[in-house]
């Protein structure tokens, strides 16, 4: 169903108003919710549905705890993860500034903290490289050999500024995301491929039975071994907790480096901007198909929306969404 973007934009907000969010909380809350959706990122508004994401009443403002010139640790005080996370992109944006790096890192948020490229994206448009994990200890995933949850869906993203525009990576290291197996059970489909386990270990394709059971690391031992990255920088190192479903203790990691520390920033990005033109202008697989680099889908995506004004929503999806609303 099309839906004006305007129409969207409302909904959500009074989806956040209603889950108890500020006006503050809902502003951030909503541009990272409408970056997923616009870019056709199953990290946006199906977070709303169902259970939704309700403010914790018992959470505090999150504060920090370690600083140096270059890092920072912060506790989330069970403020939302989408909001303690954009902070601490700010705060790793700032230190690179002053000291051509950053690296900021939290603890305690329970919830998702979203399309993670949002916070990669927002450090390369200030000039800098953006990374960025995220961990909780919410068990969704197997790694590989096992058919046991014990890694969440672990994300990671990167971001490179280019002369115009940047690189955006984003992705998980499970087979899917958790909520596109809830965009799947909402929507009545099963996944197009087995990506997953059931509860007695068996591959399956059903959305429902997967979150009954366990989902595969994308690529396998690669994905798994990516994943075991993430748990490490999100969650050990920054003191969150894993393989523990009843703990509220997840974790986020986002670097932001200065090209300057090692090259000329303009030189920096003209190299980049070269490389990407260099793919660009490879041979395709068939004549029919683009080569394309990440992140240009999900921009060219946004564009069409902002452009038309209007964007297209699963109409399951967006009648869950209106029920939240009432």
């Amino acid at each position: 169903m099309k839906i004006s973007l305007t129409e969207l934009q409302e909904l959500v907000n009074k989806a956040l108003v209603k889950y108890g969010y500020n006006d503050e909380e809902v502003k951030v809350l909503s541009e990272i919710l409408m970056y997923a959706q616009m870019r056709g990122n199953n990290q946006g508004i199906v977070k709303l549905i169902g259970n939704g994401i309700p403010k914790n009443m018992n959470g505090k403002p999150y504060e920090v705890v370690k600083d140096t010139p270059v890092s920072a640790l912060v506790n989330g005080n069970y403020t939302h993860a989408m909001v303690v996370m954009d902070a601490i992109t700010d705060l790793a944006i700032e230190k690179a500034k002053a000291s051509g790096i950053g690296i900021v890192g939290n603890n305690n948020t329970a919830e998702s903290t979203g399309a993670i490229g949002y916070y990669a994206s927002k450090i390369a448009k200030a000039g800098f490289i953006g990374l960025a994990f995220s961990s909780a200890p919410f068990q969704t995933t197997a790694p590989h050999g096992s058919t046991e949850a014990l890694f969440c869906t672990n994300p990671l993203a990167y971001a490179i500024p280019m002369e115009d525009g940047e690189i955006v990576f984003d992705m998980t290291t499970s087979a899917v995301a958790y909520y596109g197996l809830i965009e799947a059970k909402t929507q009545g489909t099963l996944l197009a491929d087995n990506y997953g386990y059931d509860a007695d270990g068996n591959d399956t394709n059903d959305p429902v039975k997967i979150m009954g059971g366990a989902i595969k690391t994308m690529a396998g031992h690669k994905g798994s071994g990516l994943a075991l990255l993430v748990q490490v920088l999100a969650g050990s190192l920054v003191g969150a907790e894993s393989f523990n479903s009843s703990s509220d203790n997840g974790g986020n990691l986002v670097i932001a480096i200065d090209p300057n520390i090692l090259s000329q920033s303009d030189d920096f990005k003209k190299d980049v901007t070269n490389i990407v033109k260099r793919i660009k202008s490879s041979k395709p697989v068939n004549t029919e198909n683009e080569v394309m680099y990440p992140g240009e889908r999900g921009n060219q995506a946004t564009k069409n929306v902002i452009d038309s004004g209007y964007i297209e929503v699963e109409d399951n999806l967006l009648n869950e969404l209106k029920k939240v609303v009432g």
